[in-house]
C-alpha cells in the first residue's frame, strides 16, 4: 500500500484505495513543499549591481545571503531526510498524522524567512530564531512519532517498537534543547556565538550517537544464541 504510485486503474477495495491515496498524496505535497522551500532560498541570491567580476566584490555583497542560503539548505535537507525516514516506516496515515504533517510543512515553509534573517542581520543575531525554527520542526516530528506509537496500526509491521521509541525520545530531546537555547537568547536579547552553537550541536549529535550505540548493543545481545 505505502509508496505505491498514484493510479486510477488499480482495482482494489475502497478502504485500501482511500488509505493508499491519502498516503501518496501526503508525500507528494510534502516533497513539493520541501522542493519549493529550497527553490525560494536560491532566489534570494542575487548578483550585486555593477559587479566588477571579482570574488572579493561578490563575497562582500552576497556573503551573508550565501551564509543564509547554506543554513537554510542544510535545515531543509536535514528535515527532508528525517521526514523520508519517518514516513518510510509508516504503513498508512490518518487525520491526526495529516494535520501534524501540515503543521510541519508550514514550519518548513518559513525557512526562507529565517534565512533572510541571517542574510540581513547576520548569523549571530539571527541564530536564536534559527534554533527555534529547528526546534519547532523537530517538535512536530516528535508529535507524529508519538501519535504513531499510540496507534500501532500506522506503523509498518517490521518496525521495532523499542527502536521507534528511542528515536522519538532522541528527537524530543533535540527539540527541547534547541528550543530552550533559542528562546532564552530571544528573551534575553543575546546573540548566539559560534561556540555556543557548536556546543549545542555536539550535545545533540552525542546524544543521538549514544542512542544508536545502545540500540546496536541491545540488538547484538538479543541476537546471540
Amino acid at each position: 500500500m505505502a509508496g505505491e504510485p498514484e493510479s486510477l486503474h488499480i482495482h482494489e477495495p475502497l478502504k485500501a484505495r482511500v488509505e493508499r491515496h491519502d498516503y501518496d498524496r501526503l508525500l507528494m505535497l510534502s516533497d513539493g513543499v520541501f522542493a519549493i522551500a529550497i527553490t525560494l532560498l536560491a532566489l534570494e541570491l542575487r548578483l550585486p549591481e555593477h559587479w566588477d567580476g571579482s570574488v572579493e566584490s561578490l563575497m562582500g555583497t552576497t556573503g551573508r545571503p550565501l551564509i543564509g542560503y547554506l543554513f537554510g539548505f542544510g535545515l531543509v535537507g536535514a528535515f527532508w531526510f528525517m521526514h523520508r525516514r519517518l514516513f518510510a516506516r509508516l504503513e498508512q496515515v490518518d487525520r491526526i498524522v495529516t494535520l501534524l504533517n501540515l503543521l510541519l510543512l508550514g514550519l518548513v515553509g518559513l525557512t526562507p524567512y529565517v534565512a533572510r534573517m541571517i542574510a540581513e542581520a547576520g548569523p549571530n543575531r539571527a541564530m536564536p530564531f534559527y534554533l527555534v525554527a529547528v526546534a519547532s520542526v523537530l517538535a512536530s516530528l516528535t508529535l507524529i512519532r508519538g501519535w504513531a506509537a499510540l496507534s500501532p496500526r500506522l506503523l509498518h509491521s517490521g518496525v521495532v517498537r523499542r527502536d521507534w521509541m528511542m528515536d522519538t525520545a532522541s528527537t524530543a530531546i533535540g527539540a527541547i534543547a534547541l528550543g530552550a537555547v533559542g528562546a532564552w537568547a530571544i528573551v534575553e536579547h543575546r546573540p548566539i556565538g559560534s561556540q555556543v552553537m557548536l556546543g549545542v550541536i555536539l550535545v545533540i549529535v552525542g546524544g543521538r550517537k549514544l542512542t544508536a550505540s545502545r540500540r546496536a548493543s541491545q540488538t547484538s545481545s538479543t541476537s546471540r544464541p
